[in-house]
């Protein structure tokens, strides 16, 4: 069992003469590869929240995600020191949104799935044997999520074989706990490129399979 987490970072806008969207759009994924590490993960996400958040002092303001714009440094690395030992990879793609061709610009859940699927063939799905589950932050309406499904499973099909199971899920990160930890990593590369901050780079590198930015026109 495979399961894949997918979070991105800021906008789809393109109004750069009325408004000031952001630079970059970042997606990034993490491939958990057994149930055993998909489980510690949600474990150590819910003992970070307890014991860094929700502290004592902080019980009238609970918080049930761990969010990578909002999180300190330190307790991002308390995290990931918990986790470095669990069996996953980490994947990201930043694309400079000034080159994205007007026809995409003009449809946004087109655009976001063509993204996820250019992450997504970054990966050698090979080693899959029995079942991919696929984990998107919930943002979609129900048209579009049939959408979004019909189209990335399209695309993985050709590159597993025949009798592997393909799950796509659209949840909440509240919910989902294991999707707090592609946002955490997420806001790091879009950090990465849109300010040129690299404060944790070295901390979570090993991890690290794909991290590129695309600057050239979408195709």
């Amino acid at each position: 069992m495979v399961y894949i987490y997918i979070d991105e970072s800021w906008d789809l806008w393109f109004d750069f003469e009325n408004k000031n969207p952001s630079k970059y759009f970042t997606l990034t994924l993490v491939v958990v590869k057994s149930i055993d590490s998909n489980k510690a993960l949600k474990k150590e996400i819910e003992t970070t929240l307890k014991r860094k958040i929700n502290t004592k002092k902080k019980k009238k303001r609970i918080s049930h995600e761990i969010k990578g714009s909002k999180t300190t440094l330190e307790i991002k690395k308390y995290l990931y020191s918990r986790i470095q030992g669990l069996d996953f990879d980490i994947y990201s793609i930043t694309f400079q949104k000034k080159n994205v061709k007007p026809d995409l610009q003009r449809n946004k859940p087109r655009l976001y799935n063509y993204f996820v699927r250019q992450l997504i063939d970054q990966i050698d799905l090979s080693f899959i044997e029995q079942k991919l589950t696929i984990v998107l932050d919930k943002s979609k309406n129900k048209e579009q999520i049939k959408d979004c499904n019909d189209y990335l499973i399209r695309n993985i099909e050709a590159k597993v074989s025949l009798d592997i199971e393909i799950d796509i899920l659209h949840e909440k990160s509240e919910s989902m706990k294991q999707l707090q930890i592609a946002d955490v990593f997420c806001y790091w590369f879009f950090e990465k490129y849109n300010k040129s901050c690299s404060l944790w780079c070295s901390v979570f590198q090993d991890k690290v399979c794909y991290d590129e930015i695309w600057f050239e026109d979408s195709r």
